[in-house]
């Protein structure tokens, strides 16, 4: 799911560019930013607590359910918020 929320942003940021709106597509460009950071921030959580697991092979997604559930709440939380502005910056691009 994480590349789908910046992508989202991205393609928001892109239509609000040639439609000339700038102040939002800047906007669409730093939900995308964040949308990024945070995934990238709960990802590194989740592998730190993968390495501590034996059976760790080190692929991008080799984690189990508890290392997910361990990641903290604030940054979860922070990456839906950026998830759902972003669709709603995509949706609010393809109306005007």
């Amino acid at each position: 799911m994480g590349w789908i929320s910046v992508l989202l942003s991205v393609l928001a940021a892109l239509l609000m560019f040639f439609k000339g709106h700038i102040i939002l597509m800047l906007l669409a460009i730093i939900v995308a930013i964040g949308s990024l950071w945070s995934w990238g921030i709960m990802h590194n959580y989740a592998t730190e607590f993968a390495k501590r697991r034996p059976s760790y092979k080190g692929s991008f997604y080799d984690f189990t359910n508890k290392e997910v559930q361990l990641v903290p709440n604030w940054i979860t939380i922070l990456n839906i918020c950026f998830t759902l502005l972003g669709v709603a910056l995509l949706i609010w691009s393809i109306m005007i």
